[in-house]
């Protein structure tokens, strides 16, 4: 006897086993579900924080956090607002805005819980300041903040102020003056662990009207051997966006500031946009769980079915969730995933169960024996199912991201204990209810119910259709696959977060207005340390910074909207002093009058001199402003940024042996990390399919099978893929993740009908029979658990975030692909090929001896 044949026969066995355990085997899954309650409620971490996903100490993290620690945090939210006067300085507009930048100072001044707390700084054409000089004296004075213009001329006088400043520009407002912009600094990010957030982040009052520099201390005390503690920051979880944005929102958007209309970017503008993706994500599960509720009933016409599968399902994430949490797992957003895997697999498992059951229930059998029955078919198969999604689950732990580890973990770890729970559970809640049908030959008045959908006259008539038909449909098939194979080829893997937003979402509009209109919804930083004090008062050093931003602007002006450093400061202060004479504004050629230069603009704006440099003048840096982009593109970009920062500062290491430049931010953090990410999970993915067609050859006892049963499972993947090719859709992060959800029920109901397929060709030799007989006996569970599961992932096509919704649609045609697979293309090969599957080595192990 095989070994197939035997695990069929032991799996045959276990209801009966179970039966006479039934009492105890209830209470150990009540115990273990309690123990696993417990490690929830004691146990159970969520981070789904941004720096959750790098290892720790990862080399770009800490990169950000130096940079943070010297400079504060680098997450703002840029508030672009359009008067209904269609002019930012018009009467009407410019008192609205003073109102709105006085509403929001004072309630970040508010005491906690108050999230707008996390606001540092606001910056607008209200209280920007701009130089002037007096005498040997530089003074910074606020454009309208200071003194409010209250004539049509004086408006004007300010309009021809802020466009002499060389900063102004697309940062406050739109060069056709119809827009404009608050910048909200925030400390988000930059709350040390261990401690509660200081009131005094917010002690400096920012209504104060000190119009001129002059009342400020002139006598500033600078340490030159100033040092900034190497602290660590508390991670920021996406929920904290959801609060801060959420109350940013409620203040704003009221009837007092109807005149506004009002458009968020920034990234606690996107990570709560992240955020309502996942709540709605949770959302669209329960509806994806009350579609499988419905169409489970339509198909047995049972509650006993329903009640028994989500209950499976339900026990089986509480365990891998609750044995998690012991183990100290911290679980993230794609626990969601987790979920839906396990929903997806259990309920395709028990359909082929309960299918069976109903099967040998309509044939006659009596139910303790259609369920030996049910077992011994689906036994083996479920067994290899449940083994190829663990196995492409555990390839997933060989990323070097923790979230992605654990993900992996966790769904192997939910689908084993939904294997154990139908193998050994999943009877004796049968004995205890299960669906009451007639056999065939049953009369009119019996009390059991046929299925609302008989489709067993379809499968009859496919049998007969692939059998006249067998080499037009696999040519056709494989004329498709090669297509879509080519298609496949242009696909580009690329991450962009405007790109998952819908067209009508706000966010999408306020990107591409704020990057159309002002300067760029994306702020990189090249981070400046030369460890000596002042470095950065040295003309060498400025001109190098000036002729970086010089080559940012004529290589990359596609990208990057505008730049800003202590070059600029330098240059303006320069040409303020000498009159506004154009031809002053570069950087001095001696360092005392560079020096000079940054002492005048140190007293006359000290709070925006430490925004761009250290006390002891040895860090900096250039601030970017850029246009969104994809991780393709600007992947690309900072290879190139790298190399340019090289070259432009590499003739100052003979100076400053020390120096360290390089480029930091969040933006350019969570770009790294999408790519890395989809990259990733391309490898993994390609590795996973290679381990399971080598499982699919060792189970199937043929290599020929295994090689067959490659090709339906290949198609679903083939034809996401090629479409997306072919459409110019970019392959991003999120649909590489749920890619091998989408490819583990496609191998699932392949496995089911190959299974089936062998057993009964290695039983009779015949074609006919062993094609008849599949499609009679696991056709339906198949078609139904497609039906299930591709309407149930479609459901999440309705939502508002694509990297849900694109998942969602091309998962739920991908499934039913691999529908069309298994019910046509899979019979078509057999009558066509006629596979051998190994039967003469079978034929030779039944042989009776003589």
């Amino acid at each position: 006897m095989s070994f197939s044949s035997s695990l069929n026969n032991a799996f045959g066995k276990m209801p009966a086993i179970m039966r006479g355990y039934r009492l105890l085997s209830l209470l150990a899954v009540i115990a273990i579900t309690a123990f696993s309650i417990t490690g929830i409620r004691q146990h159970f971490t969520v981070d789904i924080s941004p720096e959750s996903w790098f290892p720790e100490r990862a080399g770009p993290v800490e990169m950000r956090d130096v940079y943070r620690r010297q400079f504060g945090s680098d997450e703002s939210v840029y508030l672009v607002y359009r008067h209904k006067s269609g002019d930012a300085f018009s009467a009407e507009a410019l008192k609205s805005l003073e109102k709105l930048h006085k509403a929001i100072e004072q309630a970040s001044l508010q005491p906690e819980p108050n999230e707008l707390a996390r606001i540092t700084q606001v910056d607008s054409l209200f209280n920007a300041r701009y130089q002037i000089a007096e005498g040997d004296t530089l003074i910074a004075k606020k454009l309208i903040g200071a003194d409010f213009p209250a004539t049509d001329a004086e408006r004007e006088q300010r309009r021809n102020i802020a466009d002499s400043q060389n900063s102004f520009a697309r940062l406050f407002y739109s060069p056709d003056y119809q827009y404009g912009a608050l910048t909200l600094k925030t400390n988000i990010g930059t709350v040390p662990k261990f401690t509660e957030a200081a009131s005094e982040s917010n002690a400096d009052n920012l209504l104060l009207d000190d119009g001129f520099g002059l009342d400020l201390d002139t006598s500033l005390e600078v340490d030159p051997n100033a040092t900034v503690e190497d602290v660590q920051f508390k991670t920021v979880q996406l929920e904290e966006y959801h609060l801060f944005m959420n109350e940013l929102r409620a203040l704003i958007e009221t009837p007092e500031y109807a005149d506004f209309d009002f458009y968020y970017v920034g990234n606690p503008v996107t990570s709560d946009f992240v955020m309502n993706g996942i709540i709605e994500a949770l959302a669209l599960i329960l509806a994806m769980v009350g579609i499988v509720v419905v169409l489970l009933w339509a198909l047995f016409r049972s509650f006993s079915a329903v009640v028994w599968s989500i209950l499976i399902v339900g026990i089986a994430n509480i365990w891998a969730l609750g044995l998690g949490a012991w183990m100290g797992l911290v679980f993230s957003s794609m626990l969601v995933l987790t979920f839906m895997l396990t929903l997806a697999v259990g309920i395709a498992s028990c359909i082929h169960v309960l299918s069976s059951y109903t099967h040998f229930k309509r044939e006659g059998e009596s139910h303790e024996q259609a369920l030996a029955l049910a077992y011994k078919k689906t036994g083996y198969p479920i067994l290899l199912t449940s083994f190829t999604t663990m196995v492409g689950m555990f390839s997933l732990t060989m990323a070097d991201m923790p979230i992605i580890i654990v993900f992996g973990t966790t769904s192997a770890l939910a689908i084993a204990v939904c294997f154990v729970l139908i193998l050994c559970v999943l009877p004796i809640l049968l004995d205890f209810w299960h669906p009451h049908l007639k056999p065939l030959s049953a009369t009119n008045n019996s009390k059991g119910k046929k299925p609302l959908v008989d489709i067993q006259p379809l499968l009859n008539w496919i049998a007969g259709y692939t059998k006249r038909r067998s080499k037009a449909i696999v040519i056709a098939y494989l004329g498709v696959f090669a297509f879509l194979i080519i298609g496949s080829m242009n696909i580009n893997i690329d991450s962009n977060i405007a790109g998952l937003a819908r067209e009508s979402a706000p966010l999408k509009k306020a990107m591409n207005i704020v990057d159309k209109e002002m300067m760029g919804a994306l702020g990189l930083e090249i981070y400046m340390d030369f460890n000596q004090a002042d470095a950065l008062q040295d003309p060498e050093v400025l001109k190098a910074i000036d002729q970086m931003q010089s080559l940012l602007a004529t290589q990359y002006g596609e990208r990057v909207v505008k730049t800003l450093s202590l070059a600029n400061i330098v240059k303006d202060s320069s040409q303020v002093m000498h009159g506004d004479d154009q031809s002053y504004h570069l950087i001095p050629d001696d360092p005392r009058l560079s020096a000079q230069l940054l002492y005048m603009f140190n007293n006359a704006n000290p709070d925006d001199r430490r925004d761009v440099v250290s006390d002891d003048y040895s860090k900096s840096h250039i601030t970017l402003f850029m246009k969104n982009g994809g991780t393709d593109e600007y992947i690309s970009f900072f290879e190139l940024l790298d190399n340019d920062v090289e070259t432009v500062f590499s003739p100052l290491k003979t100076k400053y042996p020390e120096m360290d430049v390089q480029v930091t931010g969040t933006f350019h953090l969570m770009w790294k990390l999408m790519d890395h990410i989809a990259w990733t999970q391309f490898k993994s993915f390609s590795l996973a399919f290679g381990i399971i067609a080598l499982l699919m050859m060792v189970a199937l006892g043929s290599y020929q099978a295994g090689l067959i049963s490659m090709i339906p499972n290949m198609l679903p993947a083939i034809f996401t893929f090629g479409v997306m090719g072919w459409l110019d859709i970019s392959l991003d992060t999120d649909t590489l993740i749920v890619a091998p959800i989408i490819i583990g029920i496609a191998v699932d109901d392949t496995i089911h009908f190959l299974t089936h397929y062998r057993q009964s060709w290695l039983e009779h030799g015949d074609v006919d029979l062993a094609v008849s007989q599949t499609l009679r006996e696991v056709g339906q569970a198949v078609a139904f658990t497609s039906l299930i599961l591709g309407l149930g992932f479609g459901v999440l096509g309705f939502a508002g975030y694509l990297g849900i919704a694109k998942p969602g649609l091309f998962g739920a045609a991908a499934i039913f692909v691999a529908l069309l697979s298994d019910l046509l293309f899979l019979p078509a090969l057999m009558y066509w090929l006629k596979p051998k599957l190994g039967r003469q080595r079978h034929a030779k192990q039944v042989e009776p001896a003589i």
